[in-house]
């Protein structure tokens, strides 16, 4: 009789199979954010161009599993944890009827429901064979840079930074504290010329 597995054991796998095509994931990662430093565990991490990717996976035979994943997927990327979230519903029959030797050539050649979630929306969920995932990845990353929404985002860190320095400049106190700190001299304050 075969083992019965745990969603986690597939999640673990699952990071695998994308190191082995050349996706750097961690799988079960706790991440500490925000000032409180909240900890959070997504069920997969992944580094990608840069991106910060997280997997949610859910089995199709539980409750609104497809729910749930994209759930899970839209609120790491709303806390800013993650800048794309990928919800994956893994078919039950993996965890029922497999035994560990050959759990993972099984999950790469699976059908797994996904959605794409970014700052900009989400996808439908599509059929995406489990091997061929960073393919996904890869089309997700290119809307992305096509969507402009890094360009915002940069926009929106420059207009903090303009803010900030708008305020911190006049105050003298702060910027010679702050030029002492960095190493650089401080230069002597412009004497104004009285006209006679």
């Amino acid at each position: 009789m075969p083992d019965r597995f745990r969603q986690e054991v597939l999640n673990v796998l699952l990071a695998q199979l994308l190191r082995e095509r050349g996706v750097v994931a961690a799988p079960e990662t706790i991440i500490a954010y925000g000032p409180e430093k909240r900890r959070r565990m997504p069920d997969v991490i992944v580094s990608f161009r840069g991106l910060r990717t997280i997997i949610e996976g859910e089995v199709d035979d539980q409750s609104r599993a497809r729910d749930r994943a994209l759930n899970s997927a839209r609120r790491r990327v709303e806390e800013g944890i993650a800048h794309i979230g990928v919800a994956v519903v893994y078919p039950a029959d993996l965890l029922r009827e497999a035994d560990f030797g050959q759990l993972k050539s099984r999950l790469a050649d699976a059908q797994l429901r996904v959605a794409i979630v970014t700052e900009s929306g989400s996808t439908d969920f599509t059929k995406v064979e489990a091997g061929k995932l960073e393919n996904t990845l890869r089309r997700a990353f290119d809307e992305i840079v096509q969507e402009d929404v890094v360009k915002q985002a940069v926009s929106v860190l420059d207009a903090g930074i303009d803010y900030f320095a708008d305020v911190i400049v006049p105050k003298r106190g702060i910027v010679g504290r702050l030029a002492k700190n960095l190493g650089i001299r401080e230069l002597p304050e412009a004497s104004k010329k009285s006209e006679k």
